[in-house]
């Protein structure tokens, strides 16, 4: 699987998982690398964009600005490396 489609495919899934958070739904307050800006999912200890752990909160209006600060690319490479 390339890159691409991968990535389509996680950002599906991570903003539904994104939308279904009560935090979230009530804050708007998403958790945020602070080294890359990607957001986050609340059980994630580091950015799975570039494995830094310094994370951030930071209140994100709208859903729509989403899928562009989902990257996953440390991710990626790391579940490529396994194959």
């Amino acid at each position: 699987m390339d890159y691409d489609e991968w990535i389509e495919r996680e950002r599906r899934l991570r903003i539904r998982i994104l939308e279904g958070s009560p935090l979230i739904q009530k804050e708007h307050c998403f958790r945020v690398c602070s080294e890359c800006r990607e957001i986050l999912l609340c059980h994630e200890e580091s950015c799975p964009n570039c494995d830094s752990g310094s994370i951030d909160r930071e209140n994100i209006e709208t859903f729509a600005a989403l899928p562009a600060r989902i990257r996953c690319k440390y991710r990626f490479l790391k579940i490529q490396e396994r194959k």
